[in-house]
């Protein structure tokens, strides 16, 4: 089994759509968090150069990865310097606390 996590730092006001669009792509489990920072081009002239954003973190089978950037990028996409990110990382292990089986990817 390949797992992989998917990691996308994206506005807050794009959380509900995506939450009904990625379960329509049959994703069912996410975390998400609300978080802080500034990316390439901070806001140099306001006191605070950090802007709100939420990370959303998915793990998935490999053969999943495609569709799901592909509905992440499409729903955060509005051309704005402060659209975010998304990151695709291996998964060496993973356990299911639940029952204490480790999962091989």
């Amino acid at each position: 089994m390949d797992l992989k996590c998917v990691v996308a730092i994206v506005r807050p006001d794009v959380l509900e759509v995506l939450e009904r669009r990625l379960g329509a792509i049959h994703v069912h489990g996410m975390t998400v968090t609300r978080v802080r920072g500034f990316g390439a081009h901070p806001n140099v002239f306001a006191d605070d150069w950090t802007t709100e954003h939420i990370k959303i973190e998915v793990f998935t089978l490999a053969e999943n990865v495609d569709a799901l950037v592909t509905t992440i990028m499409e729903i955060a996409h509005v051309g704005a310097v402060r659209d975010g990110v998304v990151a695709v990382l291996p998964v060496e292990r993973f356990f299911r606390i639940r029952n204490q089986v480790e999962t091989t990817p």
